[in-house]
């Protein structure tokens, strides 16, 4: 949905994190997302992630919001749609 570039001025992290599951890069947009694409790829039972795999639009308090997830895991288990919140 998104680029993963990087500017001198930003704050965050963006990039590309290589798993050796799937044998691709898949983007990122800060460092705990990273950590966990790292984690997913140690798990072993992944297939395939898809980074920020889809948006979605909903009405809430009379107003339209939109939000994009960080990825989406596929694993022999089951799929994971995963959304990363930095520690506070």
């Amino acid at each position: 949905m998104r680029h993963f570039t990087r500017r001198r001025d930003q704050r965050h992290r963006p990039g590309l994190q290589f798993l050796n599951s799937t044998g691709r890069h898949h983007g990122a947009e800060s460092l705990e997302e990273i950590r966990v694409l790292l984690a997913l790829d140690f798990a072993g039972d992944v297939v395939d992630v898809v980074s920020q795999p889809l948006k979605i639009s909903f009405a809430t308090c009379g107003k339209r919001r939109a939000h994009t997830p960080d990825d989406l895991a596929v694993t022999r288990r089951g799929v994971w749609l995963i959304d990363v919140r930095p520690g506070l």
